[in-house]
């Protein structure tokens, strides 16, 4: 049977879908319809007219809906791409734990390794400094004092 020319386009739409055999197999009995349908008329415009007006616009609509999923981009159905996404989210959650888990594990070595002196300005900051630690606190206080009387 010979494809008319203004229904190559609808065709070829299913080109981007991998469909199962029964998809197939109602594919193919719409297309037949919709060639009859085509052999009937003189031209484009009317064609798509007689179209508009029969129920083969809401079949073809339905059959792209329901093999929606069977739709392929890249070479790949929509559930094969979840599919593939999940596998590369798992294994990178697990690579990124064990990072972490690294990172962790190397700092805590690092510090370890440390005078303590070393260890305490990095925890306490400028506050464990003799002479600093002090002079910071005084400050501190008397920025706390001006708050509790409702100075800035």
């Amino acid at each position: 049977m010979e494809t008319h020319p203004w229904l190559v386009a609808r065709k070829q739409v299913l080109d981007n879908y991998r469909l199962p055999a029964e998809g197939v197999a109602e594919a193919d009995a719409l297309f037949a319809q919709l060639e009859q349908l085509a052999s009937g008329c003189a031209d484009q415009g009317t064609f798509e007219q007689q179209l508009a007006a029969s129920p083969l616009t809401q079949q073809y609509n339905d059959l792209l809906a329901r093999y929606a999923k069977y739709f392929m981009t890249n070479g790949k159905t929509t559930d094969e791409q979840v599919e593939d996404l999940q596998a590369a989210a798992a294994q990178s959650a697990a690579q990124d734990h064990m990072e972490s888990m690294v990172k962790r594990e190397l700092n805590t070595a690092a510090m370890q390794a440390l005078p303590d002196e070393v260890r305490q300005l990095k925890y306490g900051g400028l506050r464990v400094v003799p002479v600093i630690g002090p002079i910071i606190q005084w400050i501190d206080n008397i920025k706390w004092i001006s708050r509790l009387f409702g100075r800035k």
